[in-house]
């Protein structure tokens, strides 16, 4: 890994943390053992760093969705992957998006623009869904790939909560489970509730 890629790495790390208005270019640069002068020569400030770090999720995003697609027998096999992934997955601080929002427009404009791609994409995968039997034929398509990206915004909201009752984890588990539920059809719910059954049995 070159020395570009590491320090939007570790700025990618640093900014989901602790947000991006709180993480400065000394730290990212002390957090990497290389001087501020060492980060400027690859970048012209943090907003750059940002829009490299938004850029390289966006491509590894796309990447693993198509590994997902090939991978998978059919679209609600891809959406269990999906849910099981986020499990895991390490929570962003909310001042994250906060900040994006406040004081980077670039990098807002960027985010709305992966928006309306990834909704292009879902919606071809709804599609797909549908022609395979798995997704209902009257679901609206569009309606339905809004709320699949509106998920991040519901743990924003989420996150004001003084002390929210429940996780990250188990707040995305219960909407996506549901929400895939929903749209499919017969055939499709017998392979989610085949899943929620070996959830519950641990087999």
């Amino acid at each position: 890994m070159d020395i570009k890629e590491r320090i939007i790495e570790k700025a990618s790390r640093l900014f989901q943390q602790y947000g991006i208005k709180n993480v400065s270019m000394d730290e990212i640069a002390s957090s990497l053992g290389i001087s501020k002068r060492t980060i400027y020569e690859n970048f012209k400030d943090k907003e750059d760093i940002l829009l490299s770090a938004l850029l390289r999720f966006k491509q590894e995003r796309d990447k693993h969705f198509i590994a997902l697609l090939g991978q998978s027998p059919n679209v609600v096999d891809v959406f269990i992957k999906i849910i099981e992934e986020h499990q895991h997955m390490p929570i962003c601080n909310v001042r994250f998006f906060e900040d994006i929002q406040k004081y980077y427009p670039r990098a807002a404009k960027l985010i709305r623009e992966h928006v309306e791609t990834n909704n292009n994409y879902l919606r071809d995968f709804l599609r797909q869904g549908i022609k395979e039997g798995y997704i209902r034929e009257d679901l609206d398509v569009n309606v339905a790939a809004f709320l699949v990206e509106e998920t991040t915004y519901t743990y924003i909201r989420a996150s004001y909560l003084e002390k929210p009752p429940f996780s990250f984890q188990d707040l995305f588990y219960t909407m996506m489970i549901n929400f895939v539920r929903g749209i499919l059809t017969g055939k499709g719910i017998r392979i989610i509730d085949a899943y929620l059954e070996q959830q519950r049995t641990g087999k």
